[in-house]
């Protein structure tokens, strides 16, 4: 669901002061009491002009786990579009808000980690936002999430790719589960190779997340069953013996067609290899 942040003003010419107004562009025909003002036939020529668009998307991977409330004491019944635009109103750089469609609850905060109770006790399902001004855009792919930016348009060695996706306000795409190569991969589309976050350029054989700095594998090292689950029985790798460092010079991961799968899989490659990269921003309770 898209909202448009719209200002406007008089037209040069009218009477008054200016009518400073911030509306949504889409139509909303419910009993809110939000009227955005008289537009008949007697009101004043406005100019108008889009000052900011949000996108929020319903995270299912984090629908309410409890019954949700079917009655409610609350003085308005609002849409989604209207709670969207209530959060916005209290918090210019909102970032969630819970809606409950059959009372029309609507929950606001700064952020999600401020609507966890709410979320446990059933008050609503959980919209989070995702940056679609630098290119973001929300996927879903299985139990899998995100909000990601596909840059097909340039090729980056490993370094200026993730420099690039920082600029953006992200970092390169996380590859941790099943579920998720496979929505990269759709939305990379085709069977291009294209970087994800993970590398052992400061360390040899020690592969860390540019997500979060965590260490994904390492040589040697004895991991949990569900650190291994989360890597190699995945079957994410394009070889049991991969990532294999082929001829000494490979650090950095990336997601390219496996001929001997007929899919995409993770291998590790040469870092100054230019490809295409999926950059990546948090979505919370993801």
């Amino acid at each position: 669901m898209e909202i448009r942040i719209i200002h406007c003003v008089v037209a040069a010419g009218g009477d008054g002061d200016d009518d400073d107004d911030d509306d949504d562009d889409d139509e909303d025909k419910g009993d809110d009491d939000d009227d955005d003002g008289d537009n008949g036939a007697g009101s004043r020529p406005r100019v108008c002009a889009t000052i900011r668009t949000k996108s929020f998307f319903r995270n299912t991977n984090f629908d309410s786990d409890r019954e949700m409330m079917r009655s409610v004491t609350s003085p308005h019944r609002f849409t989604q579009i209207r709670c969207a635009l209530r959060c916005l109103q209290a918090w210019s750089n909102c970032t969630s808000y819970l809606h409950n469609s059959t009372t029309g609850l609507c929950t606001l905060a700064p952020s999600p980690e401020s609507l966890v109770s709410q979320l446990a006790g059933g008050d609503g399902d959980l919209y989070v936002t995702c940056d679609a001004e630098n290119g973001y855009h929300m996927h879903r792919y299985g139990s899998a999430t995100a909000c990601i930016a596909v840059i097909m348009s340039a090729r980056a060695n490993f370094t200026d790719a993730s420099f690039h996706c920082e600029l953006l306000g992200g970092y390169l795409a996380s590859v941790r589960t099943w579920d998720k190569l496979q929505l990269l991969s759709t939305a990379m589309g085709g069977n291009h190779s294209f970087w994800v976050g993970l590398d052992d350029m400061e360390e040899e054989d020690t592969y860390v997340w540019k997500e979060d700095g965590k260490v994904a594998l390492k040589a040697n090292e004895t991991f949990t069953a569900a650190e291994m689950a989360e890597v190699w029985m995945n079957s994410l790798w394009d070889h049991p013996r991969e990532p294999n460092n082929f001829g000494g010079n490979e650090d950095c991961i990336q997601v390219k067609y496996s001929t001997s799968i007929n899919e995409l899989r993770l291998n590790d490659f040469r870092c100054d290899t230019k490809n295409k990269f999926i950059c990546e921003m948090p979505v919370m309770f993801n």
